[in-house]
């Protein structure tokens, strides 16, 4: 083994789009200077066009001899969640001796899967996802704490007084409503104020229950997903369950307070208890045509995040937006970042 190599010569494996996947390949990239990137099909959206000579295609049926062309090229490779973006992924990397990590996001992590022996090392962003890998018996983990988001992206948020323009960002609103779209509108309709309004924002038209004259859509993805942060006071994201919680994290980057459901990983990046929602008395699985023993929903309390709704509307959020800002400075400097992956990625590449 050698120490950790440059991350221009690795690949990451993922969608190209403007899903979870796809931005967090984009991060890995950005932040980090991943050279190569793999480009695998996407599940709910079309993939942008390869402009870049090390965007190279990877259909799911390539033979092993195109793979191998593909895994010749880097000296590891970084993929998220599944071991199956491409069957032979795994067991030719290790056999051609190139360097494999997973990134899980733990709700559809399937440890049973016995290619997961061939893969070096599972680096988590969150204590819940490492515990998940854990219970599977691997011990090849390691605990990053942070995805590389470019903190330099997002626009410096400082609220002052009580909340006023509430903001919901849903992305693509699906049957489980994992983003609690519906429950978000049904909690801030409760609170019968005047002087408040909600914009909900969907990159595609999806069912919602009906709205007020002080509810908003916005509809369609925008060029630069920084203007999502650029109004609002409070988030409300009390979403049912995240892998990384990027809709979660980003407005707290920002200095935005957000509301979110107290269940992990969403309260390790909120932690102060007058924002974090109760989740309701039961749980429930997700998706039972995929069954996963520790992939379920937890349901927000619609009455409790109403009472937080307009606890922020009746507070000074001074102290919540900078504790917010403080935080994604001290976690989120690109150095910090760097360096932290670049140990997760250490010793892995052969000789």
């Amino acid at each position: 083994m050698m120490p950790a190599s440059n991350p221009a010569d690795w690949a990451v494996v993922a969608p190209n789009d403007d899903t979870g996947f796809g931005r967090q390949a984009e991060a890995l990239k950005r932040v980090l200077g991943v050279g190569w990137h793999f480009i695998v099909p996407s599940d709910h959206l079309d993939n942008k066009v390869p402009t870049q000579h090390q965007e190279r295609i990877l259909p799911p049926d390539a033979d092993d001899e195109t793979l191998s062309g593909l895994l010749q090229l880097v000296k590891g490779v970084i993929f998220f969640e599944r071991p199956d973006w491409h069957p032979s992924l795994l067991p030719l990397s290790a056999s051609l001796g190139i360097a494999s990590v997973c990134c899980p996001n733990w709700e559809w992590f399937r440890g049973q899967d016995p290619r997961w022996k061939y893969c070096d090392r599972f680096v988590c962003t969150s204590k819940f996802t490492e515990n998940i890998v854990r219970q599977f018996g691997f011990t090849n983990t390691f605990f990053v704490g942070a995805w590389p988001l470019d903190l330099s992206m997002f626009p410096e948020r400082r609220v002052r007084g009580p909340a006023r323009h509430f903001i919901h960002n849903a992305g693509l609103v699906d049957k489980q409503d994992r983003k609690a779209t519906r429950d978000t509108i049904r909690a801030f309709k409760r609170v019968k104020r005047s002087d408040l309004k909600l914009t909900v924002r969907l990159q595609k038209q999806a069912r919602l229950p009906s709205l007020d004259e002080r509810i908003s859509l916005e509809i369609g993805n925008l060029e630069d997903p920084a203007d999502l942060y650029k109004a609002g006071d409070v988030a409300i994201q009390p979403s049912k369950m995240e892998g990384n919680g990027f809709m979660v994290l980003e407005p707290v980057l920002c200095g935005i307070p957000t509301l979110t459901l107290d269940y992990p990983p969403m309260n390790e990046y909120v932690t102060d208890q007058r924002m974090l929602v109760r989740k309701r008395w039961f749980k429930r699985r997700a998706f039972p045509s995929a069954w996963v023993p520790h992939a379920h929903l937890r349901l927000p309390s619609i009455r409790d995040l109403s009472r937080r709704i307009a606890w922020c509307a009746d507070n000074s959020l001074d102290e919540i937006s900078n504790a917010n800002r403080s935080w994604g400075l001290e976690n989120f400097d690109r150095q910090h970042l760097i360096k932290t992956w670049r140990r997760a990625l250490a010793g892995l590449v052969r000789s």
